[in-house]
């Protein structure tokens, strides 16, 4: 009986302290496991989507397997709205339905390439503004990328984009400094000495490949965290 008594005893100490422990690590039944400190705080003002990623072709392949990084979108709850061959008078067209709807915390707007041959870089920057504004007056935090560097348009071979993508990037950069928008500067970690795509980032002289589309991951993950995480502060 004495032998039960303090086996019975034994087994009472070990589950005190198995339920003091779990207590201490927030594990317990009752209490939700400890905060991920590499998730951001998220705004409970939206309920849709981490964010939305609309773009053209650069945009769109990112999401393709095989040449982006699905897992990046599926992961982290963020939705692709790229569609090739669209320029930024396409993405104004959809901005609502593809982006307001939804609802999401962010937006990520990558556009100009489809444009730049054709149209003046004031005039991508509008459409760009526009988008933004149409975000913003709907409280969703805006981060305008940068279009990537290329130096071969093979569509439009007497097409020097080297001379003119810099251009419009400064003006995108100029413009967001004053408006309270993020800008995610792709370009500088994927354009190589001849103002093209590095041949290690590149799927062809204008998409970038996996390789360099996880620079790009680079870029704009650190940039979604803090916005996100400012965003849920106000």
């Amino acid at each position: 009986m004495k032998r039960i008594r303090n086996l019975s005893l034994a087994v009472l100490v070990a589950a005190g302290a198995f339920l003091a422990v779990s207590c201490q690590k927030g594990s317990g039944p009752d209490l939700p496991p400890p905060p991920d400190p590499e998730q951001p705080s998220i705004d409970t003002r939206h309920q849709g989507p981490v964010a939305v990623f609309i773009g053209d072709s650069i945009t769109w392949q990112w999401n393709v397997e095989g040449v982006g990084h699905p897992e990046f979108f599926s992961s982290n709850d963020y939705v692709n709205k790229g569609i090739s061959g669209n320029k930024t008078g396409d993405m104004l067209a959809r901005f609502k339905a593809d982006v307001i709807d939804l609802d999401p915390h962010c937006v990520v707007i990558e556009g100009g390439t489809n444009d730049i041959a054709a149209s003046s870089a004031e005039s991508i920057l509008e459409r760009l503004k526009k988008m933004a504004k149409m975000a913003l007056d709907a409280g969703i935090p805006v981060i305008v990328g940068s279009v990537p560097p290329s130096n071969s348009f093979p569509k439009v071979p007497d097409f020097r984009p080297e001379e003119h993508i810099p251009v419009l990037n400064g003006m995108i950069k100029d413009w967001v400094g004053g408006a309270g928008i993020a800008y995610a500067d792709y370009y500088s970690v994927l354009v190589d000495e001849q103002q093209g795509l590095k041949k290690a980032y590149q799927k062809d002289s204008i998409h970038p490949n996996a390789a360099g589309y996880t620079e790009m991951e680079k870029v704009i993950k650190p940039i979604l965290k803090k916005v996100l995480e400012e965003n849920a502060r106000k």
